[in-house]
């Protein structure tokens, strides 16, 4: 198995979108894990089982294709009362929208593998990630979602049905425009998917070979590696200089003040079915 390391800045760097996408033997399709990060209120929103994500144009929103997956183990076939946990689980996120049922998930599933029966599903979700409440507001729009992006005005969202084919990396077979509010659509434009920064592929059956560590410049600090750990170093007027320790690794990405910043480091407690390395994303004071 692999593990791909992506991520995105908002255009000010105020924020960070980090995206841990696995991918299976033959690059069957695993749900991904995201975490989203702004210095603007401080808030750290994270999510597992994700498909695809993708920020609003103001950045203060977050669109999801939550992903549900069931496996058909020695059968030949998935059972339709095994559709009912996880449309239990998705009204635990989202609320008690009708149309988050098991009839309506098994309707909407698509095959994930090529090599054994698995079948998945996605919803599109719209995370309130502005605020500075503890647990970002979170509503359903509709279901599929193996792709998402926004109009230009942030009003809709084009949500990808299944699929093309049974790859991680797939494009959707087809996309539909919804209103995010529960009106009619937009006649906004609607910009390019966003576009990611990919990182190093992390693998269970070797060591990454990772980029050569650079310096990233951020707000009043330059943030390096010194003997395989991050620093921050920062001066403020003419006060000495100050370097701060962060902890293990690599630095890959960081906002505009460093408060927050992507990281490859090494996995201490490895167990056989995992990498050598993880990404992580340091919080910064």
């Amino acid at each position: 198995m692999t593990d791909r390391v992506r991520w995105m800045l908002a255009p000010d760097s105020s924020a960070l979108l980090v995206m841990d996408d696995p991918a299976a033997v033959e690059n069957d399709a695993i749900p991904n894990g995201l975490l989203f990060a702004t210095e603007r209120t401080g808030r750290v929103f994270r999510m597992d089982s994700v498909w695809s994500a993708a920020p609003s144009p103001d950045w203060r929103r977050l669109a999801i294709g939550r992903a549900v997956v069931l496996s058909g183990g020695e059968s030949q076939s998935i059972a339709a009362e095994r559709w009912q946990a996880p449309a239990a689980r998705l009204r635990m996120i989202a609320g008690a929208e009708p149309a988050l049922a098991a009839e309506s998930l098994r309707a909407h599933a698509f095959p994930v593998s090529g090599m054994a029966v698995v079948e998945g599903a996605a919803v599109a979700l719209v995370a309130d990630v502005a605020g500075g409440v503890p647990a970002a507001p979170t509503e359903f729009v509709a279901l599929d979602g193996w792709s998402v992006r926004w109009s230009c005005d942030g009003a809709d969202l084009l949500i990808g049905s299944r699929p093309a084919s049974v790859q991680d990396d797939a494009p959707s077979a087809s996309e539909r425009r919804v209103s995010t509010r529960g009106a009619d659509t937009t006649s906004a434009p609607v910009p390019a998917a966003p576009q990611w920064t990919d990182g190093p592929t992390l693998d269970i059956s070797a060591r990454v070979a990772l980029p050569t560590p650079r310096p990233l410049p951020v707000r009043g600090r330059v943030i390096e590696q010194r003997d395989g750990r991050i620093v921050v170093r920062e001066r403020a007027g003419s006060r000495p200089e100050v370097v701060r320790d962060v902890g293990p690794g690599l630095a890959l990405a960081a906002t505009r003040g460093g408060h927050f910043i992507l990281a490859i480091v090494p996995r201490s407690d490895r167990r056989p079915h995992e990498s050598s390395e993880r990404a992580i994303v340091y919080r910064v004071p």
